[in-house]
């Protein structure tokens, strides 16, 4: 069984750099605002949506962004500036095989969309 501890306790632990997980931790009664629910969320906790407090007067409006928020995996603030998340889905044979020659499919996408627009741009200057 885990060791219950606060929301607080958590977020001091987290700040230490402590582990958090064989923890639990108790939700009942409090309202996190939304920095220390990205704090939890980095070291693996997740956060009842009902715990969670929106001060609406803080929230700056966006132009640029328009639809539905749309979880996403990882930290984005450690994406680099102008990368692009794909996702692709192989067969259980090409997999084995980018596996067994340790191929970095980040890289070789990257290199084939050059390859194919530097391509283009020579196409292009033909016609």
């Amino acid at each position: 069984m885990k060791t219950k501890i606060s929301v607080s306790e958590a977020l001091k632990k987290i700040e230490l750099g402590e582990q958090i997980s064989g923890y639990s931790i108790d939700f009942e009664r409090i309202k996190i605002e939304s920095l220390d629910v990205m704090k939890l969320s980095k070291a693996g906790v997740s956060v009842p949506e009902k715990a969670i407090y929106y001060d609406d007067e803080s929230i700056v409006y966006d132009e640029e962004f328009e639809g539905d928020w749309v979880e996403i995996d990882g930290d984005p603030l450690m994406k680099m500036e102008g990368e692009t998340e794909i996702k692709i889905q192989l067969n259980s044979e090409v997999r084995k095989w980018i596996e067994s020659k340790n191929i970095q499919l980040d890289e070789l996408v990257e290199n084939l969309i050059d390859s194919f627009y530097n391509t283009q741009k020579v196409i292009t200057k033909e016609k």
